[in-house]
């Protein structure tokens, strides 16, 4: 095995580092006596290994050595034997190939999709504490790392997840200048790529390709999902079900989800599957961050958890390959990209929902602890809807005494002057790169 780490590191230094789309991440400096891991974590394909490789090229334009800097993939076939007791063939042959660098103390080893190997996590807090060595991982499965990192590698990491494109990415990835002000034909140009990402999302390689693979490519996302996170990982033999219960979600996206309705619906089709089950495989899709389900706002845990929950999904495009509903699909994919966008910097996302029963779709509570209310409508120009948004989210400013709201529309840009203070109207394509 040592001699097939040599071979890898080697093959690293004469390759040629991929220039990937530009990601918007910072890692913190880290002063030179503080240890711990940068763990990068997301859905597969969304874009970890691209991450680490823009990480690799800055610390290129930073003045490192390449021959200082080491990527392994743990996915190559090479490493299809390796086993835990294989780890320390890493060391040793990278010291081997570079005697010089013993001792080094800017030293960068990237380890992606390491947990495919068993006890990764012991070697990784092996040389956090003997090695000055800094360390960047990744893995596609928030149960996994987190667990593991809670028994082994507590306070020792820093996480960093990695979503598909956001639309400031999507348009950065497309050549198109990000400003402050646009002129007409520039607006005219984001409308065009907004639309574009609202249909077709923002997984980089589905980015990449043309429209007509869209569908089939992200579908063998899901699939490959459900058996590598999810069927192989916990050994799931109920196969079909699972694959049909993530249809579900995704075909549902941006809607209250009740588990006991999804069993009878399962057990009305003839589907053998339990509650118990059903919340268990749910677990399973948030571990593989391929959906996340949202509850209601309440001071009450109990409140929370006897009411529904929304689920999203991590990329609108995903129910565009899914479904054949197009007005159905575009207000889920519009209120989808509005909370991917949110959960992107927070995790802190509720629904509320008032005491009269009216909804407002997103509930955020931010760092010093003030709270944002969002709604989510594709258009305000019929006036029945504009009542009903408008009132579900004054009625909410009033409960929770909050003097200002949003809502998030395609296009109306106004402000609303109500009893209870004003409601910004902004249009998705100026909230998503304020």
């Amino acid at each position: 095995m040592k001699e097939i780490f040599e071979q890898l590191i080697l093959d690293f230094y004469t390759d040629t580092i991929p220039e990937p789309g530009l990601r918007l991440f910072e890692l913190p400096e880290l002063p030179d006596n503080v240890r711990k891991a940068f763990v990068f974590v997301g859905m597969r394909r969304s874009g970890k290994t691209w991450a680490m490789y823009q990480q690799i090229q800055q610390l290129l334009e930073k003045g490192i050595d390449k021959k200082k800097i080491l990527y392994i993939n743990f996915e190559d076939d090479r490493l299809s034997s390796m086993e835990s007791n294989d780890f320390q063939n890493i060391l040793d042959a990278y010291f081997s190939v570079y005697p010089q660098h013993i001792g080094a103390k800017d030293l960068h080893f990237f380890f992606d999709e390491i947990h495919e190997i068993d006890n990764w996590q012991k070697f990784i807090r092996r040389v956090l504490d003997r090695e000055s060595i800094n360390i960047y991982i990744s893995g596609s499965s928030a149960k996994l790392l987190s667990k593991e990192i809670a028994s082994v590698l507590r306070g020792r990491t820093i996480v960093i997840e990695i979503f598909p494109f956001s639309f400031k990415e999507y348009l950065t990835y497309n050549q198109v200048e990000l400003k402050k002000k646009y002129t007409s034909k520039q607006k005219s140009e984001i409308s065009f790529h907004l639309k574009e990402y609202l249909t077709y999302g923002g997984f980089p390689e589905a980015v990449s390709m043309k429209k007509n693979f869209h569908r089939n490519l992200l579908q063998g996302y899901i699939d490959v999902v459900i058996y590598r996170d999810i069927v192989e990982r916990y050994s799931i033999s109920n196969i079909h079900v699972v694959k049909e219960l993530l249809k579900f979600c995704i075909k549902n996206a941006s809607s209250l989800m009740s588990i006991n309705k999804t069993y009878q619906r399962f057990k009305s089709h003839g589907k053998k599957i339990g509650k118990n089950s059903i919340y268990q495989y749910m677990d399973y899709f948030e571990d593989a961050y391929c959906i996340f389900t949202v509850p209601m706002y309440s001071h009450s845990m109990n409140k929370q958890n006897v009411n529904p929950k929304k689920i999203y999904v991590i990329d609108q495009g995903l129910i565009t390959s899914y479904t054949i509903k197009p007005e159905f699909e575009e207000a889920s994919r519009l209120e989808n990209t509005v909370f991917c966008q949110l959960r992107r910097n927070t995790e802190n996302i509720f629904y509320y929902k008032t005491n009269s029963g009216k909804e407002v779709d997103f509930l955020t509570i931010n760092s010093d602890g003030s709270i944002q209310l969002i709604q989510v409508s594709v258009s305000l120009s019929n006036i029945e809807t504009k009542k009903r948004e408008i009132g579900a989210i004054v009625e909410a400013m009033n409960e929770l005494s909050i003097d200002s709201a949003k809502i998030i529309t395609i296009e109306n840009n106004e402000k609303i002057k109500t009893d209870f203070g004003i409601i910004s109207c902004i249009p998705l394509w100026k909230w998503l790169l304020a």
